[in-house]
């Protein structure tokens, strides 16, 4: 008998090619461009995230070489995968693009906001993941999640969050350094975030905390270990490892800077500053990647992307016809979006900025005033057009010092970032602690009486306090702000109308006392101030 031959078997067949929904892309890269947008202006700004500029070509290169590889029948299980289609009502999708208009209005009156920034940066990497599921299922989603994810190491942090990093970072560093100088044998006092050495002092602001390195070193690691796609449990030991070099790569730059200043003094340290930082900075990117050299495997070393032919054909295999239908979503939302920054332009030509600072420094040839340069660091990170500072000896002063300082933004993205330099936030990452309720005091200026702020604080672990008297104005009027709001950059009352608040000048005017004992009195400032200044009103 012979034996049975079994029936071939037919290959199945390839999935059907569907139309491309270009809508969807068109709404996809919208949301891309917003949620990019409006991250630029920090990359260009904040050196803390000049990093940003690389993430996003990053991405299309992770997803290019994600996508590249993949064998036909991998688009036709993709297609297979996706869900079943749901056509809600379009109209009913369209209604949360009108909240698109009181949240770009929030953004664009504060700027600095991390909520909003984080709001609309999650819209656009949620929309995008959503978009993988309705295309290709869990599968789809999987492979594509990391690059999409990856893009929000470049959002800049809020600052309920990076302040308090930032002020710890600050204390932090001051103090390891001070002790290892001190074992050295190096003569240090350390008041706040300042190092007094015998030869000058070495100040730990912001950008000498180690929050650059550490926001920069994640990004950094992440990138490394999607580059040489190391195993999950690898690439959470490479983030490890980054930011541990981080924090030591930051203690090494300012011991270096504080050994250089004890040796050959401020002009030294000052001229070495940025190359220390620099070689600081890309000796850890190094670090980093030779970390992840020393994590890889023979199993993870990556393939060389072949390119994606016949991209169109592939892409059609994706299961399109789960795609919501979102022309009316898109059409809203641009119509939103265009009305609010119509009105903004009309408010643009319609306001006259303030582009010439009120208050003008007049200390002439006085033998009691010592003016004061700006640390290159807090210059850059202040961003203010014009500024000045100075120290004036004043006898009826508790100890005998006045420290003032002055400065002025154009209308402009730096002017919109002012607001955050305020005493309550800024003075805390120096060692010194709010005491008090912030007080109103009325200063006349050329007979104008001007409205500042009274905050006093103490130095920690110190008996020496100090009442600052502080005002800011926007094109000439005082900026009305909510104090008892910390961490926050948008301090102000939200109108959900747009205002022309973000397109005018600000100014900056302090005076800052210190004491022991019983406080001075707010008539020395007014005595004082005035004369150390100036003044044309706007």
């Amino acid at each position: 008998m012979s034996a049975a031959v079994a029936p071939a078997v037919e290959p199945a067949a390839p999935t059907q090619t569907h139309r491309i929904n270009t809508i969807f892309l068109w709404l996809l890269a919208a949301l891309w461009a917003w949620a990019i947008g409006v991250c630029v202006p920090f990359w260009e700004n904040d050196p803390n995230y000049s990093y940003g500029w690389v993430v996003p070509p990053l991405i299309l290169f992770y997803l290019w070489r994600r996508l590249s590889d993949l064998p036909m029948d991998a688009w036709d299980s993709f297609q297979r995968e996706a869900p079943i289609s749901f056509k809600p009502n379009p109209w009913l999708l369209a209604i949360p693009a009108l909240g698109l208009f009181p949240l770009e209005v929030y953004r664009s009156e504060y700027f600095q906001s991390g909520i909003v920034l984080w709001a609309i940066n999650l819209t656009a990497v949620g929309f995008s993941l959503l978009s993988a599921w309705w295309l290709g299922g869990r599968k789809l989603l999987f492979t594509l999640a990391f690059p999409f994810l990856f893009y929000l190491t470049a959002v800049p942090w809020p600052a309920l969050i990076a302040i308090p990093v930032q002020q710890g970072l600050m204390q932090t560093v001051a103090h390891i350094v001070a002790e290892v100088l001190l074992w050295l044998g190096t003569p240090v006092t350390m008041e706040g975030a300042q190092l007094h050495l015998t030869k000058g002092t070495v100040g730990i602001v912001e950008a000498c905390s180690g929050i650059r390195s550490l926001q920069s070193g994640l990004m950094v690691s992440l990138a490394v270990g999607e580059l040489l796609l190391l195993t999950a449990g690898r690439r959470a030991w490479l983030v490890f490892i980054a930011v541990m070099l981080a924090l030591v790569s930051n203690l090494v730059r300012t011991f270096t800077l504080c050994w250089i200043m004890d040796k050959s003094g401020d002009e030294a340290m000052h001229k070495a500053h940025d190359v220390v930082g620099n070689i600081a900075m890309y000796s850890l990117y190094a670090l980093i990647y030779l970390a992840g050299k020393w994590l890889e495997t023979p199993e993870s070393v990556p393939p060389i992307p072949q390119g994606l032919p016949s991209w169109k054909e592939r892409f059609g295999r994706l299961g399109w016809a789960a795609v919501p239908d979102f022309r009316p979503l898109l059409a809203t939302g641009l119509l939103v979006f265009g009305s609010v920054h119509v009105w903004y332009y009309a408010l643009r030509v319609t306001v006259r900025p303030q582009t010439i600072a009120q208050f003008a420094p007049n200390i002439g040839t006085n033998s009691a005033v010592s003016s004061q340069e700006f640390e290159e660091n807090v210059w850059k990170k202040l961003g203010a057009n014009t500024g000045e500072q100075f120290e004036v000896d004043v006898p009826e002063a508790p100890m005998g010092t006045m420290s003032i300082y002055h400065l002025f933004w154009k209308p402009g993205a730096k002017s919109r970032m002012a607001l955050g330099h305020r005493p309550d936030i800024c003075m805390p990452g120096s060692g010194w602690k709010q005491v008090g309720e912030v007080e109103k005091v009325t200063i006349p200026f050329a007979d104008v009486p001007m409205e500042f702020h009274v905050f006093r604080f103490r130095r920690n672990d110190s008996d020496v306090k100090a009442m600052q008297v502080w005002g800011v104005w926007r094109n000439g009027k005082p900026v009305e702000m909510d104090y008892s709001k910390k961490l926050t950059a948008s301090p102000e009352v939200f109108s959900p109308l747009p205002t022309s608040r973000h397109l005018l000048g600000v100014e900056l005017v302090s005076c800052f006392v210190p004491y022991r004992g019983d406080p001075p009195s707010l008539e020395l400032v007014q005595k004082h101030l005035p004369k150390y200044f100036e003044f044309t009103p706007f």
